[in-house]
């Protein structure tokens, strides 16, 4: 997966305005995009955008002529203080997989699973 971070500063007091405007949801359907997973972080400064997906799907483009996107624009430069920012990843940890969800037993055959013997004597 692969991350594509949008940090956008907010005008001071503007934090409540933008939770009302994200509570409206995206000005396009996520569905009908290649991004697997979308959320939003908002601090009293700035509004952070996640998205992710495979390196294909982190561009975002969007129709530049559509009417809701365009009156989500508006609305937004309301809130906007300065020119939104990509955030590049400059560090990342995962917890590595736990030793007892590892196994190195035999994955089961046919007739395995159903308790019965593949081939009868």
């Amino acid at each position: 997966m692969t991350e594509l971070l949008v940090v956008v500063p907010l005008k001071p007091g503007a934090a409540d305005r933008v939770r009302e405007l994200l509570a409206e949801g995206p000005p396009f359907e996520l569905e009908d995009t290649a991004f697997h997973r979308h959320a939003v972080h908002v601090t009293d400064r700035e509004a952070i955008f996640l998205f992710e997906g495979t390196a294909e799907s982190t561009t975002l483009v969007l129709p530049a002529e559509d009417p809701a996107l365009l009156e989500a624009a508006a609305a937004w430069r309301e809130v906007i203080a300065e020119k939104p920012r990509i955030a590049r990843l400059a560090f990342s940890w995962e917890r590595p997989p736990s030793a007892e969800d590892l196994s190195f037993e035999p994955t089961p055959g046919p007739g395995d699973s159903d308790g019965g013997e593949l081939y009868a004597p």
